[in-house]
């Protein structure tokens, strides 16, 4: 073990790199999508039922990721995914309708996109204890969210840039996306994977064995159980905010494609900073500050609701930024140092299923939801997010109660 650390590196451009070519990339493409969407069709049914199907796929894809990635080389499955993905969205963009898309391939875009990041984002994750050495990793953690947040910041921004320019439509933000999921196969293809020498955990095992046993392990360890519950509930909430942000920007704020981009680009820079913070104090990457973030963001949902003002909203938004970005580097960090690395790519396959699993119910329930609620929806929000924080806290000390007896 030794041994193999002492060949690990401390830090990872290629890595981080990745990180922010496929966010980028992916971050142009939907701010597109999204805004052509909803000034298309007036609401935001169609993109709930495409978010929706979405998640369909991830879950599907979730429950086998991690036994393939505990079985297989990690740096092949990644190259495979993004690869994937530049195909399939550069190909598809000679055939789209950019005046009127045609929802079928739409549908299939989602389809391989998903499947792309089914695989390719916990495997950035799984891949990591093999690229950077023990004492770098919560350092390295949250810089890669910086990376990803700098990404998600400049997504955004380029995209509302674009929108100020007569020719662009939505196959130039797909053609933008298949052309940044190329660069992110290079820069995959540079990371210095080192494996362990035992890292061929259960390649004689059967597979369904091998996906229980992925399972068992998450619920007999305290803090990956109670990781999983703040999965779920967060990502529930998350996304249903994001779903809702454009409908909220355009019909209840009277904001405009530049109001949304620099609600989503403040965000980012906000993901950024705490990135940077969480760097340089590591000493904050706790488990129990994600409780406090998520205390305080609730209250700010529910408080925001009763002051409808477009620059209020933007700050929420930024608030949701901060909160989102140290959440990912909280719980990555939390998952890497609780998991023996023979179960690491199924605990974050398991942390993506449960990511995932209840998310088509929040994102079509929202998508037709809330242009009934409108401003009320921050109200809905904010108060699950309350509840459900509360209810996890109670439930993960009476499983780890449970387990010590």
């Amino acid at each position: 073990m030794d041994e193999h650390q002492s060949k690990l590196a401390n830090f990872s451009f290629p890595l981080l790199a990745s990180n922010f070519a496929s966010v980028f990339g992916d971050g142009v493409y939907r701010f597109g999508l999204n805004w052509f969407l909803v000034a298309s069709y007036g609401n935001a049914q169609i993109l709930g039922l495409l978010t929706g199907f979405g998640f369909v796929v991830y879950v599907l894809n979730d429950i086998f990721v991690g036994s393939i990635l505990d079985r297989f080389n990690r740096k092949i499955v990644l190259l495979c995914a993004d690869t994937l993905g530049a195909i399939g969205a550069l190909s598809l963009s000679f055939f789209i309708d950019p005046t009127k898309p045609q929802i079928w391939i739409l549908f299939v875009l989602t389809f391989i996109l998903n499947i792309d990041v089914s695989y390719s984002y916990p495997a950035t994750r799984a891949i990591l204890p093999n690229v950077i050495n023990k004492r770098s990793l919560a350092s390295f953690n949250a810089w890669a969210s910086a990376a990803f947040s700098t990404g998600q910041a400049l997504g955004p921004l380029v995209g509302g840039l674009l929108l100020h320019l007569e020719w662009i439509n939505l196959k130039t933000f797909l053609q933008i996306l298949g052309l940044m999921l190329l660069v992110t196969v290079l820069f995959n293809l540079a990371i210095k994977y080192r494996p362990e020498p035992n890292d061929k955990t259960s390649e004689s095992e059967p597979f369904l064995k091998s996906l229980v046993d992925g399972f068992r392990y998450v619920q007999q360890s305290p803090k990956l159980f109670e990781s999983m519950l703040l999965t779920i509930w967060t990502n529930f909430f998350f996304e249903g905010f994001i779903l809702a942000m454009p409908y909220l920007i355009q019909h209840n704020y009277h904001g405009s494609a530049t109001s949304y981009s620099t609600a989503l680009t403040l965000a980012a820079v906000a993901g950024v900073l705490v990135s940077v913070l969480l760097a340089k104090f590591p000493t904050f990457n706790t488990i129990n500050s994600m409780y406090r973030d998520f205390y305080l963001l609730g209250a700010a949902f529910i408080l925001t609701t009763f002051i409808q003002r477009l620059w209020v909203f933007i700050i929420l938004v930024i608030l949701y930024g901060f909160a989102r970005s140290a959440f990912v580097i909280k719980i990555n960090t939390v998952r890497q140092q609780a998991s023996s690395p023979a179960y690491l790519g199924r605990v974050f396959g398991i942390s993506f299923f449960a990511t995932d699993l209840f998310a088509p119910l929040i994102t079509i329930s929202l998508g037709y939801g809330v242009s009934i609620m409108g401003a009320w929806t921050l109200f809905v929000l904010g108060t699950l997010l309350l509840g459900g924080m509360m209810t996890i806290k109670v439930l993960s000390k009476r499983h780890e109660k449970k387990l010590a007896e």
